[in-house]
């Protein structure tokens, strides 16, 4: 679930990352739930971060991730992290399956013309079919 406050930029960086990931994780509920409409599970759940997700299992909370803890790989710049890195911590606690793409898998979507761009692959491969988009932590 994640907790969100629609004025909040930080907000709605990890409400683009979570749209990416939720049509690729069709067994998983991604939630959002508005921390100012909320303030008994605010003051239950103990948030004091926003954003903040947590991941619940038959009802209890498993796991939390306040702000962007751990998921940019440079500390002067904490609000640029790819999606990958969301989804590594998502299947971390069990939540979803993921699986980092091999160096193989990308020079072979390379090969066929499919380029990272920022958090996906994308492009149309020598075929002219519009190609899956993958993850990846490298730009």
């Amino acid at each position: 679930m994640h907790f969100y406050h629609e004025d909040f930029e930080r907000c709605k960086i990890m409400d683009h990352h979570l749209k990416m990931i939720a049509p690729q994780h069709m067994n998983c509920k991604f939630l959002r739930m508005d921390a100012e409409k909320a303030p008994f599970f605010v003051h239950k759940l103990q948030i004091k971060t926003l954003p903040t997700l947590i991941v619940f299992r038959e009802g209890k909370a498993i796991d939390k991730l306040f702000g962007f803890d751990g998921l940019a790989k440079d500390a002067s710049e904490p609000d640029q992290w790819h999606t990958g890195r969301l989804q590594q911590w998502l299947a971390g606690t069990g939540a979803i399956q993921y699986k980092i793409p091999t160096q193989e898998l990308r020079e072979e979507m390379e090969n066929l013309g499919i380029r990272p761009k920022g958090t996906v692959w994308s492009g149309t491969s020598r075929s002219g079919f519009r190609s899956t988009r993958y993850d990846s932590d490298d730009e």
